[in-house]
């Protein structure tokens, strides 16, 4: 089980699984479930949630310590730092 589907139908929740070579049904499947419903128009189903781990994915599992060579970017930092005696612009 490496592809799961979650929503809730009036608030009960349910799953179904797939493999990771039913990627494309796992959509479909999604898909249909947020198009169903009920007898008066209204949406069927809340909170339809696709989630996977595909055995081929890329890297270990996890957040790495180590960091490119050549890696220098932060939060604070994005475009660069301020210009000197040009403080940054806000919205207000």
């Amino acid at each position: 089980m490496s592809i799961v589907v979650y929503w809730l139908t009036q608030g009960q929740p349910f799953v179904a699984t797939f493999n990771d070579q039913q990627l494309l049904e796992a959509l479909a499947f999604s898909e249909a479930k947020r198009k169903e419903k009920d007898a008066h128009g209204q949406p069927l189903h809340s909170h339809i949630v696709t989630n996977s781990e595909l055995g081929d994915h890329v890297g270990k599992p996890g957040v790495s310590d180590e960091l490119p060579a050549d890696y220098s970017w932060t939060k604070s930092h994005r475009g660069g730092p301020p210009e000197s005696g040009n403080p940054p612009r806000t919205l207000a």
